[in-house]
C-alpha cells in the first residue's frame, strides 16, 4: 500500500464521516424547529385560552357593577 492509497482511503473516511455529521446535524436542527412550531402554537392557544376566562370573568362582572351603581344612585336620593 503506497501513501497515496493510504491518504485516498482517509480522504474518504473523512468525507463519509463530516456528510454523516452534517446529516444528523441537519435532522436534529428540523426536529428543533418541529419542537419550537409546536410550542409556539400551544403558546398561542394557551394565550387565546386565558383571555377568553379573562373576557368571561370581566363579563359576569359587569351585572355587579351595575348593581351596585344603580345602589349608589338611589341612595344618593
Amino acid at each position: 500500500m503506497t501513501t497515496q492509497d493510504f491518504l485516498n482511503i482517509v480522504l474518504a473516511i473523512g468525507v463519509i464521516i463530516l456528510v454523516s455529521c452534517i446529516i444528523f446535524s441537519s435532522y436534529y436542527f428540523v426536529q428543533a424547529l418541529k419542537s419550537i412550531t409546536n410550542l409556539a402554537d400551544n403558546l398561542e392557544e394557551t394565550t387565546q385560552s386565558l383571555k377568553n376566562r379573562v373576557q368571561l370573568k370581566v363579563l359576569t362582572a359587569i351585572p355587579a357593577l351595575l348593581i351596585a351603581l344603580a345602589n349608589k344612585i338611589r341612595k344618593g336620593r
